[in-house]
């Protein structure tokens, strides 16, 4: 692997380091800017609500600021959480309990809001198609390219009509058209029997990935009894189940955290299934990526030669937080892991987080310092950018980089470094 560079973004414009932790993630596709939560009140100036906020770092010009206020700048009342960032930095999207970043929030309810830092303004998204707010909370959100598309997670019965399932959904807002759609239903618009829960959006919007315990979207063919992945066509009005096999049959366990490659055409995701691929005895999770084109299952959690995780690879329950992410063209899977044997000289005995190069069949570890040391403590929430060479993650770690000294939860970039290129060299469409 290319030697590269590890630097910490959560930190004031003046560099000083946080007082407290940040976490969350989220690189845009150019690497420049990455959004992040934190508890840290040093960050910006008059930070003083005592809340959760969300802050973007611009990693070109040194500068940080808060991006959950209000149109007039004014703090949040109430907490915010996870933010996720447009392809060029302009736009982030994020869920809070705060109440007054809008006017007329008055359903004392998470919602979902997009602040405009071109513009200077926030808006609330988790409303329906006439502009009236939900009623029930409403989080995940998930954000495309340009900013027009949010997808996010709804309990909310009344953003779309018909909505009587009382389970969570997974709707689409077009900033643009100021439309509402659900998107968690199967291709004849029937509405999921169960919950859906964590979504991953196209670049363009119009594919949404979604994980689901519904076992109605495909029609008979799910019976599995399991949370599966899904994907929405939002242009063809078509719903297709991922989490299969590459001869399309079901897995014997279930799936979580889907996340979407910038075309749609590849979906990473976490499993326990043990009949994804052929050779799966490690009895944990693992991540694995669809090809929905080749329509073909390949596990990426797995060491340069093949050889599986001895430890957990994404799952939620563990300090790692491992849900993957993907690069635009699918090539590069970022995901956090337990295992020990995905890398050599892995000693650190905490979760790290590696990548996997699905074109040469390479796994490294990015969570080290620009010297190559492991971290002393552990990884997760990975966030890669479009070309796949800056990965942001989370880490408790105190030696990534000089003078960490906080004791408190960092956000850092891994730069890989200027990648060979490669000729007439093409994905892999085969099942491994």
């Amino acid at each position: 692997m290319a030697a590269g560079t590890t630097e910490r973004v959560s930190v004031a414009s003046d560099e000083s380091q946080g007082t407290n932790s940040s976490e969350s993630p989220s690189i845009s596709a150019d690497r420049r800017y990455v959004a992040f939560r934190s508890d840290a009140t040093n960050l910006v100036d008059g930070d003083t609500n005592g809340f959760k906020d969300i802050f973007v770092r611009d990693r070109v010009s040194g500068t940080t600021e808060r991006v959950s206020v209000a149109s007039d700048e004014g703090q949040g009342n109430d907490g915010s959480i996870g933010g996720a960032i447009s392809a060029d930095g302009r736009y982030v999207a994020f869920w809070s309990a705060a109440s007054n970043l809008v006017v007329g929030d008055t359903n004392n309810f998470l919602d979902v809001f997009v602040r405009d830092r071109l513009l200077g303004t926030t808006e609330r998204v988790s409303v329906a198609s006439d502009g009236s707010q939900g009623n029930f909370d409403s989080i995940f959100p998930a954000i495309s390219a340009d900013g027009r598309y949010v997808a996010f997670r709804s309990h909310a019965s009344t953003l779309v009509g018909g909505d009587t399932n009382n389970s969570d959904d997974v709707f689409v807002r077009d900033r643009q058209a100021g439309t509402t759609e659900r998107v968690s239903v199967a291709s004849d618009e029937s509405q999921g029997n169960n919950g859906s829960y964590r979504l991953s959006i196209s670049a363009d919007g119009r594919y949404v990935a979604f994980d689901s315990d519904a076992s109605n979207l495909v029609g008979l063919l799910d019976t599995n009894n399991w949370g599966d992945i899904f994907v929405r066509d939002r242009e063809a009005g078509t719903t297709e189940r991922v989490s299969v096999t590459s001869d399309e049959g079901q897995q014997n366990f279930g799936a979580i955290f889907p996340a979407i490659s910038a075309n749609g055409r590849y979906v990473v995701f976490v499993s326990y299934a043990t009949n994804l691929v052929g050779g799966d005895t490690n009895g944990v999770g693992d991540i694995f990526v669809r090809n929905r084109v080749a329509g073909t299952t390949e596990r990426v959690s797995v060491a340069n030669d093949g050889t599986q995780g001895n430890g957990e690879s994404g799952n939620p329950l563990i300090e790692c937080e491992c849900e993957p992410s993907i690069s635009a063209d699918g090539r590069y899977v970022a995901f956090g892991s337990e295992a020990t044997n995905l890398v050599s000289e892995d000693g650190n005995g905490a979760p790290d987080i590696f990548i996997r190069d699905r074109l040469l069949r390479t796994t490294g570890r990015l969570s080290v310092g620009s010297d190559g040391s492991q971290a002393n403590n552990g990884s997760g929430q990975p966030s890669i950018s479009a070309d796949g060479r800056y990965v942001a993650f989370r880490s408790i770690a105190s030696n990534l980089v000089g003078d960490d000294t906080n004791g408190y939860l960092d956000v850092f970039v891994r730069d890989r470094g200027e990648q060979p290129p490669l000729l007439n060299v093409f994905l892999p469409v085969v099942a491994r």
